[in-house]
């Protein structure tokens, strides 16, 4: 399969025209030289695109559901539908995350995260977006930055908590990513394991000072968990979680997109001081991708879509975020972020932050998930692994 595009995101910037050839699934070169782009034979050309922009598929490493599927309870045809919508919107890729719960609870939900996963391999026909890995946010949270989660289920991060959390089989073959504040007893020798083991830690739902921060990336944590929401803000005498977020270079600062939860002016403040080490996320619940007032349950307690695309519940609390990350993408355009910059972020920043580089590039060996978005920033074609899927007109 040969694409070939007026504008693509390379490496971070936007570049073009380019010439992307696909073997197997996988992107087999990206050719940028002008003369070789244009002399392709256009009867060997999958797709012409002389308008807009290639990328990556999305990425979205916080996402709790979506199209009426809570990921931490989801039957299979729940997970079939949310997948389904998710690669319809170009989002490619997904860590579905798990918030608070008993921790015989999370071991069921690992347990369906690795099923769907499984049948997802056992279907590789039908392109939907692939499962990269589980998120557990919680319960090893401060109740001081609690958020929606329920304090009664939490935690402290003992030796004893996590042999229970981690003993579990499908734990074990799924989860990537922890969450957990750092300034708990035992938190930061909780790091250290959950880090010895291979997992991503991340900083969140925390009233962590900046000192411990900084030792908890010491320890090896490299990820904070949606910047700004549900930790100590940045100050100008104790800068926080915030202020060591952006001053420390060796973490990665997960940064919902929907203008609602960080303003889009702000996460541009964001970008800016920490380039190539924003994520953008959604924090998507399970009324993502349906109408506002849709009443359904998350956490435990039900939740709706708001007119602004926040997940509240009855009381008003907000619970998450009720939009896409290609919408994220466009609302963050449209408050001035530069678009490669944007588009950066859910894609090579985020497939940098979990360490994968078979996803989220144009770059030879990747697998060949692909959007072609119009000049509105709307996703027009997407493939996954080289199958091109219909997109619904928007």
């Amino acid at each position: 399969m040969l694409v070939r595009a007026a504008s693509a995101l390379v490496d971070g910037a936007l570049t073009g025209p380019v010439l992307v050839s696909v073997e197997g699934g996988r992107i087999r070169a990206v050719d940028s030289d002008p003369l070789a782009v244009a002399a392709a034979p256009s009867r060997h050309l999958h797709a012409d695109l002389t308008s807009g922009v290639l990328t990556p598929g999305l990425l979205d490493l916080q996402v709790n559901g979506s199209f009426g599927a809570d990921f931490a309870d989801a039957t299979p045809q729940e997970w079939a539908t949310a997948l389904d919508g998710l690669a319809a919107h170009g989002v490619t890729g997904i860590e579905p995350t798990v918030i608070t719960a008993p921790l015989a609870d999370l071991h069921g939900a690992f347990d369906r995260i690795l099923a769907a996963r499984e049948s997802l391999a056992a279907g590789a026909d039908h392109p939907v977006a692939r499962i990269l890995g589980a998120h557990l946010e919680g319960p090893f949270l401060s109740p001081e930055r609690r958020g929606t989660h329920r304090t009664e289920w939490m935690l402290p991060p003992s030796p004893e908590h996590l042999d229970t959390l981690l003993a579990h089989p499908a734990t074990r073959e799924v989860l990537l990513t922890v969450t957990l504040a750092p300034e708990l007893p035992g938190a930061i020798e909780a790091i250290r394991r959950l880090v010895g083991d291979g997992l991503i830690a991340s900083v969140g739902h925390s009233d962590a000072s900046a000192a411990q921060v900084h030792a908890a990336a010491d320890a090896g944590a490299t990820m904070v968990t949606h910047l700004f929401n549900a930790q100590r803000p940045l100050g100008h005498r104790e800068p926080g979680v915030v202020g060591a977020a952006l001053a420390d270079d060796r973490l990665h600062l997960g940064t919902i997109l929907d203008g609602q939860h960080v303003l889009g002016s702000v996460v541009g403040i964001v970008m800016a001081a920490a380039p190539g080490r924003v994520v953008g996320v959604t924090d998507a619940i399970v009324t993502a991708g349906l109408p506002p007032g849709t009443w359904l349950t998350f956490g435990g307690a039900e939740v709706a879509g708001d007119e602004t695309g926040l997940g509240r519940r009855r009381d008003g609390t907000i619970a998450g975020a009720g939009i896409l990350l290609d919408e994220g993408v466009r609302r963050t355009i449209a408050a001035g972020v530069a678009p490669a910059v944007v588009l950066a972020s859910c894609t090579e920043v985020a497939a940098r932050s979990i360490g994968r580089d078979d996803v989220g590039h144009l770059r030879p060996g990747a697998h060949a998930d692909l959007v072609w978005w119009d000049e509105s920033w709307l996703p027009q074609r997407v493939w996954v692994a080289g199958t091109e899927r219909l997109v619904p007109t928007r």
